[in-house]
């Protein structure tokens, strides 16, 4: 298996004087194929292509700017002492919590802009459905780079599968060991699982607006609560719990909360959920 035995270089190739790393490499790779995806969805369900397409690309911007903001704020430690490393995106650090909230900010703000104030709620679950779906699969390509560049890494193992770590990136307590669990592969695989799933649900005729999101946070912070549960990369933490597992068991309690209430109610989330984008 080649990633039990290669360690890897961040640096795809190189033009000139420029480098050109696989992390960004992926990012691109990802966004060029939700955009394409977000249009095709949209003819799907009848909306306009032109419209989504936009919203994606301002939902897009907005979304890497939040996740890269969430990222510098709880590890202000490190860029408190590094300034010029806060731009440095191509080292590392979108957290995918920001970027959902980047990206909901951003779809609120132009599904009032593109539809009457009455109709802002459907409009807004519609959207969200319909991004929610190339998300994920950009997530699962996304995760890649964090392979290329070597972190997010799991604990050590001896396992078969197990991908070595340069010892220049090894936690200091595990500067013994070689081999790590690929906590980027995991999740990986599991998103493009949830992506099938989601895709499935889209396609259905019948459903509430609003439950393809709701399938996505709960789907995706189940991913996160067994991928954060082997990772050992220093993260922010609460009460003695890493946050993004903190944030996780929250989004997958609420998600499963507002998804059985709805049904519940046989409603549909779009009618029920005004509340939540008042």
């Amino acid at each position: 298996m080649f990633l039990n035995s290669h360690i890897p270089n961040p640096i795809a190739f190189s033009i000139g004087m420029f480098d050109i790393y696989w992390y960004g490499l992926f990012l691109v790779i990802a966004i060029l194929i939700g955009y394409w995806m977000a249009g095709n969805l949209a003819r799907m369900r009848n909306m306009s292509e032109q419209i989504i397409s936009s919203i994606y690309l301002n939902a897009l911007i907005s979304g890497l700017i939040g996740a890269r903001i969430y990222h510098v704020i709880f590890d202000w430690t490190f860029y408190a002492k590094n300034p010029s490393q806060i731009l440095a995106v191509w080292n590392g650090g979108l957290a995918i919590h920001g970027a959902i909230i980047g990206a909901i900010l951003c779809v609120l703000y132009f599904s009032r802009k593109h539809s009457d104030q009455s109709q802002t709620g459907p409009y807004f679950w519609k959207i969200a459905d319909l991004f929610v779906v190339p998300a994920i699969l950009g997530q699962a390509i996304g995760r890649w780079g964090n392979y290329f560049n070597q972190e997010l890494f799991g604990a050590p193992t001896d396992a078969w599968y197990g991908i070595p770590i340069d010892i220049a990136h090894r936690p200091q307590e595990f500067i013994q060991s070689a081999r790590f669990h690929p906590a980027f592969l995991y999740e990986s695989v599991l998103c493009v699982l949830v992506f099938v799933v989601l895709l499935c649900v889209f396609k259905k005729q019948k459903r509430p607006d609003g439950l393809v999101f709701w399938l996505y946070l709960g789907l995706y912070s189940s991913v996160r609560i067994i991928v954060e549960s082997i990772r050992i990369n220093d993260a922010a933490m609460i009460a003695g719990i890493r946050l993004p597992l903190v944030i996780s068991l929250l989004l997958a309690t609420l998600s499963i909360i507002i998804i059985l209430k709805s049904f519940f109610n046989r409603k549909h989330f779009s009618m029920a959920r005004d509340d939540i984008i008042s």
